[in-house]
């Protein structure tokens, strides 16, 4: 059963239920002040009976006639007895006068035991009041039997409890349309939730559910789901991007290490199979070893990046920028020797929070990349400042398009060059990481033919 069936079926069964104690207590409020009136109005007249027939047979007594005390009782009955059914008795319980009908005979035998009191008593399903009074008139005593009809009052009754419930009935009938009117536009909104989970549920993470009311519980639930959706989303995406770096990261390694392991096979296999002169057999042997050493490189820059990705925790302490500038410095003092490229260091008086091992690898692959970016006699500067460093070249450039990419692993720009120059396209990768770790920002500013300025600035967050 839907929600909304639940609540409209609860709140008409509770408006049943109210509806029919506040009918039933209305109902008997006014059945017993009806009930007590026309009790009332019998005993009125069972008194007014009583004294005319006082009066008359007072007024009788003097006649002669043995049957006077009937007389009397006759005449007071034709005029006093209204709707009621009358008898009356002398003391010696020889009857003078009655109208019961015969139906209603056994009346006489359900009236009071004592005089002054009076009883209701029900014959054949119709209610009567019944009265007994003693009458003393000139030292006679007389019994007085009255019978005074209730059915009107029940009669009353029951045509109003029927009233009642065909209105109840109707009342409910009408409730129950207002309800279900209510209750669907009241569900609307949650409905549209519903549809808009629905169709996140089959992949349509675009989906948002509409806020009609933003301020009632439906608008907030809307909203709730909303900022779930995006956050949903949002998580999704990320993890589809991450699905597909890896698995460019995957491609990319593997295309990477082919070409070294390739390299280093053929020279194998031509010193196994083919008979060389010496010189060839030590090109070979070093084309090998250079390639092995690549491939070396390749898997210390990985394992370092996978370490950095899975939070290996850093070692922060202050270090001065001329330890770790001279650090950096001596790692690429190789390959800038062998290159002819001039190394400006410029590490001035500053400290540095970081972690120093880090530092040194992210300053010696900026370095590296500078230097293969140079011409032969060219220049690089490594500046400090406070709040941190700049690596600036005057090579050949990156065009505007590679920006956005080339911190991304195994991207290279050109990937000729640099596979000549023994790259692999880790080194920004890395240092992005890096700086990510010192939560510093990584940026690059470059034009082609003019040269690359690679900065590391520490903020305070």
């Amino acid at each position: 059963m839907k929600l909304r069936t639940r609540i409209g079926v609860i709140t008409l069964a509770l408006c049943l239920l109210f509806g029919t104690a506040l009918a039933g207590l209305l109902l008997l409020r006014s059945f017993r002040v009806d009930l007590s009136s026309e009790i009332n109005r019998g005993l009125t007249s069972s008194d007014m009976f009583s004294a005319s027939l006082t009066a008359s047979l007072t007024a009788f007594s003097t006649l002669p006639e043995e049957d006077s005390a009937s007389r009397a009782v006759r005449l007071t009955a034709q005029y006093m007895t209204d709707n009621a059914q009358v008898a009356v008795a002398d003391a010696r319980g020889r009857l003078l006068y009655d109208n019961f009908l015969q139906e209603l005979a056994p009346l006489l035998d359900m009236m009071p035991a004592q005089g002054g009191e009076y009883s209701i008593r029900s014959l054949y399903g119709t209610p009567w009041l019944l009265i007994r009074r003693g009458i003393n008139a000139q030292g006679d005593a007389y019994h007085l039997y009255y019978a005074w009809p209730l059915a009107r009052v029940y009669n009353g009754a029951r045509l109003q409890a029927r009233t009642a419930s065909l209105l109840l009935v109707a009342l409910c009938a009408a409730m129950a349309v207002g309800l279900w009117v209510a209750l669907r536009a009241s569900f609307s909104p949650l409905r549209r939730v519903e549809k808009a989970a629905s169709g996140i549920a089959q992949g349509d993470y675009d989906t948002r559910a509409p806020v009609v009311h933003a301020h009632d519980e439906a608008g907030q639930l809307a909203l709730a789901f909303n900022r779930m959706a995006a956050s949903t989303q949002e998580h999704v995406e990320r993890l589809t991007r991450q699905d597909a770096a890896q698995k460019q990261f995957i491609a990319d390694m593997a295309h990477e290490l082919k070409t070294p392991m390739t390299s280093m096979i053929g020279y194998a296999d031509l010193l196994r199979r083919t008979q060389v002169t010496e010189n060839q057999r030590q090109e070979a042997l070093s084309a090998i070893v250079q390639q092995g050493e690549r491939l070396e490189r390749m898997g210390t820059k990985l394992l370092r990046l996978s370490g950095l990705d899975k939070g290996d925790a850093l070692t922060l302490a202050e270090h001065r920028t001329d330890a770790l500038f001279e650090q950096a410095v001596q790692a690429v003092e190789g390959p800038r020797a062998e290159k002819g490229v001039n190394l400006l260091s410029e590490p001035g008086d500053f400290h540095w929070h970081c972690d120093g091992d880090l530092m040194v690898t992210l300053l010696q692959n900026l370095l590296s990349n500078a230097i293969r970016a140079s011409e032969p006699g060219g220049r690089v500067w490594l500046i400090a400042r406070a709040d941190g460093l700049s690596v600036r070249d005057e090579g050949c450039g990156i065009p505007p398009e590679h920006l956005p990419h080339v911190t991304e692993a195994f991207y290279m720009v050109d990937k000729s060059r640099a596979r000549a120059a023994q790259g692999a396209g880790l080194g920004l990768a890395l240092c992005r990481r890096i700086a990510q770790l010192h939560k510093a920002r990584l940026t690059i500013d470059s034009q082609p033919g003019q040269g690359t300025t690679v900065s590391l600035l520490f903020t305070t967050s």
